[in-house]
C-alpha cells in the first residue's frame, strides 16, 4: 500500500518575518545597485584612477576587516542552528559574538574614515569623496542597525530567547550586509 499525496507532510511556509525581511533586502539591494553603479560610472569616466590629488583606498586594513565581517556572518548561522537546535543560551552568545564583530568592522571602518578626512578626502570634497563617503556611510549604517538588533536579542533578561523563525529574518538581514560589503569592496576597493 503507498501513501497518497494527503498524507505528506507540507512543507514549511518562510516566516512572515522573513518574507519582510526579503522585500526590504530587495529593496536596500536596489539602493546600493544604484549606488555601486553611479561609482563604476564615475570610474569609467576618470582617465587616472584614483582622480589625481584623491588617496588610494586602504586596502590591508579594509581586506582585513572584511574577513571580520565574514566571520561574523558564519557566527551569526551558527546561532540560528543554535536557536534550531532549542539551546537559547548557546544561540544568544552566538548572537554577542556577531554583535561583537559587527562593533569590531565598525569601529576599524570609523577608524578609516578618519584617515581618509586627515588625508582630505571627504564627503564634499570632490564627486569621488561623495559617492565613496555615500556608499561606506549606507553601509555603515545598515550595520550599525543590525548590531542594535542583535544586542537587543542578545542580552539576556525576562523574555525567552527568540525563536529560530525570527531569527532566520535577522539572519538574512545580517547576509546581505556582510555580501554587500564584499561587493563594495570588489567594486570600489578592488575595481
Amino acid at each position: 500500500m503507498t501513501a497518497g499525496p494527503a498524507s505528506r507532510p507540507l512543507p514549511a511556509l518562510p516566516s512572515p518575518a522573513w518574507v519582510g525581511m526579503l522585500f526590504f533586502v530587495g529593496a536596500e539591494a536596489m539602493l546600493f545597485g544604484g549606488l555601486l553603479i553611479a561609482f563604476l560610472i564615475f570610474r569609467l569616466g576618470s582617465p587616472v584612477w584614483p582622480p589625481l590629488g584623491e588617496p588610494r583606498l586602504p586596502l590591508g586594513v579594509t581586506l582585513a576587516n572584511t574577513a571580520i565581517l565574514v566571520a561574523s556572518s558564519v557566527v551569526m548561522r551558527r546561532a540560528v542552528a543554535r536557536a534550531r537546535a532549542g539551546a537559547g543560551a548557546e544561540a544568544r552568545r552566538a548572537l554577542a559574538t556577531t554583535a561583537a564583530l559587527g562593533v569590531t568592522f565598525l569601529t576599524v571602518q570609523g577608524s578609516e574614515w578618519v584617515r581618509l578626512v586627515r588625508w582630505g578626502l571627504t564627503a564634499t570634497s570632490s564627486p569621488y569623496g561623495g559617492i565613496v563617503y555615500a556608499l561606506l556611510a549606507a553601509h555603515g549604517v545598515h550595520v550599525l542597525a543590525a548590531v542594535a538588533w542583535l544586542v537587543a536579542v542578545a542580552v539576556p533578561g525576562r523574555r525567552p530567547p527568540p525563536p529560530a523563525r525570527r531569527l532566520e529574518a535577522c539572519a538574512l538581514y545580517w547576509s546581505f550586509v556582510c555580501i554587500l560589503w564584499v561587493a563594495i569592496v570588489a567594486v570600489v576597493y578592488l575595481g
